[in-house]
């Protein structure tokens, strides 16, 4: 009854039933707490697997699947989201950052910020999700689940605004939040490979010493600003050394010149500025040297002077490197002459004399050329009974790699290549040329050679002496007969 108090047995039972139920909350409590935690405690940790193709190259505007793989030991399904991204690094800017919410079944590409996530369609949906870099087709990208993997063909389309070597990363989260990523899993290349353009004039003939312009092109379809150097050559090959070498760097807009070795840049100026760059054959006028970029092409009129040591007919090669270092060249363009002055023989000391076997004597040679003694390529000397390469003294000089040769006995082949000064000995069976003790000059016109030879025993009797020389335009002179003579003969032995 109401405002009857409760007897003592019941407050007893009360009392009893209390403790109980704490109790049993308390359990309770604690089994879901150790539920949770041992679910928490094995569940497996999902990992980013693989990417295919691992690497490669394609033209912007071209579509291109890459399929991805990621795990998980608790089954594919307990994958809640999964990234796919493509950039120089894990910026999410400016680039390709995807994502597929395996949940919800919905696909979504990052925004240029990075700042809010485009699209939430389904795979297989007629739908396109871009940004300024790039495109994802959900028409065309598919997503299957099997076991503990989840593989997804995602087709994408990158924009002439993504250029370059990209890496590619996967990430991988699960419905626990565990993740793996971001992981690293190859490269890619967005790229059109340069080419190069014309060269204007593409032949004629040019005066020495008198500036001329030279216009070429090249293009790159992804911009002329993609373009990292170029170069212009002219010589009788694509050797770079002794020659008009030209470079352009665009990044740096800085223009050089070769040396004459072909072993260091000279230069390094801009275009306008007031510097003249220039070795031994050739002048780069910086100041008159001009470039333009537009659209895809780029245009460098070359102000360029040829030495007279530069002669003859030459050609014109391109050559192109974009940023990424594809390269289109070297492609001869044209052709190019400079008048060029015949070479000439000159005088050799001593003009006669008696040379006894194995001693030593120095020969005194003079080669001209009007276009300066740097135009002379080959140097010759012949000392036998008659012009015969064979059995004797038959050397010759390189005036563009500074070496030194003599002919074998059988006039099939040369021996030596080694530089005046040098230590070494050259020799066949009939004589022997000190490399250490021949000198070489050049002065003005004239080349001087100081051959320094001993001849052997088995080189004996009367013998003439003749010089030939060829220039750099493979202009050549015939074997001139010095009209000297000599007298070879074994030393007297002391018992006769």
């Amino acid at each position: 009854m109401l405002g009857q108090k409760p007897d003592k047995k019941t407050i007893s039972r009360t009392m009893c039933l209390k403790p109980t139920a704490k109790v049993g909350f308390i359990f309770l409590t604690i089994f879901l707490l150790v539920v949770i935690s041992s679910s928490l405690a094995f569940a497996a940790t999902p990992a980013v697997g693989t990417i295919s193709p691992s690497s490669g190259t394609s033209i912007p505007g071209q579509t291109r699947d890459f399929t991805t793989t990621y795990t998980d030991a608790d089954g594919w399904q307990n994958i809640q989201y999964v990234h796919f991204l493509v950039n120089a690094s894990t910026s999410n800017t400016n680039c390709l950052y995807t994502y597929y919410n395996q949940n919800t079944n919905l696909l979504y590409l990052r925004n240029d910020a990075n700042s809010a996530w485009s699209g939430g369609f389904a795979p297989g949906s007629v739908n396109t999700i871009e940004n300024s870099y790039c495109k994802l087709n959900c028409a065309l990208t598919t997503v299957t689940g099997s076991g503990t993997a989840l593989t997804i063909k995602w087709n994408v389309t990158f924009k002439p605004t993504f250029l370059g070597v990209k890496n590619t990363y996967l990430y991988v989260k699960d419905d626990t939040n565990l993740y793996n990523g971001w992981v690293r899993k190859g490269t890619w290349t967005i790229n059109t490979s340069p080419a190069v353009g014309t060269v204007s004039p593409s032949s004629g003939t040019g005066q020495k010493d008198v500036q001329q312009i030279f216009a070429t092109t090249y293009t790159d379809a992804d911009g002329w600003q993609n373009i990292q150097y170029v170069h212009l050559l002219i010589n009788a090959s694509t050797d770079g050394s002794n020659c008009l070498y030209a470079y352009y760097n665009q990044n740096t807009n800085l223009l050089y010149l070769r040396n004459d070795a072909n072993t260091a840049w000279l230069g390094g100026y801009t275009p306008g500025s007031t510097n003249v760059i220039e070795n031994s054959y050739t002048k780069l006028n910086c100041q008159t040297t001009s470039v333009n970029g537009t659209g895809t092409t780029l245009t460098i009129n070359w102000a360029v002077i040829l030495k007279p040591t530069f002669t003859g007919a030459r050609k014109t090669y391109l050559y192109v490197k974009d940023d990424v270092n594809a390269y289109n060249g070297w492609v001869q363009k044209g052709t190019w002459t400079i008048p060029n002055a015949s070479p000439s023989v000159g005088t050799i000391n001593p003009s006669a004399d008696s040379v006894t076997s194995d001693e030593t004597i120095s020969f005194t040679s003079t080669y001209t050329d009007a276009d300066t003694w740097l135009n002379i390529q080959y140097a010759y000397i012949l000392v036998n009974t008659a012009v015969l390469g064979s059995n004797c003294l038959y050397a010759y000089y390189n005036q563009n790699t500074n070496k030194l040769y003599i002919r074998n006995d059988a006039n099939s082949a040369w021996l030596g290549g080694y530089a005046p000064g040098a230590s070494n000995i050259i020799e066949n069976s009939y004589v022997k040329l000190y490399c250490a003790n021949t000198t070489v000059q050049g002065s003005a016109n004239t080349l001087t050679i100081s051959w320094s030879a001993s001849f052997k025993g088995t080189f004996s009797g009367f013998k003439n002496d003749y010089l030939k020389v060829t220039d750099d335009a493979n202009v050549q002179t015939a074997w001139s007969d010095k009209e000297d003579s000599y007298i070879f003969h074994r030393p007297v032995l002391a018992q006769e």
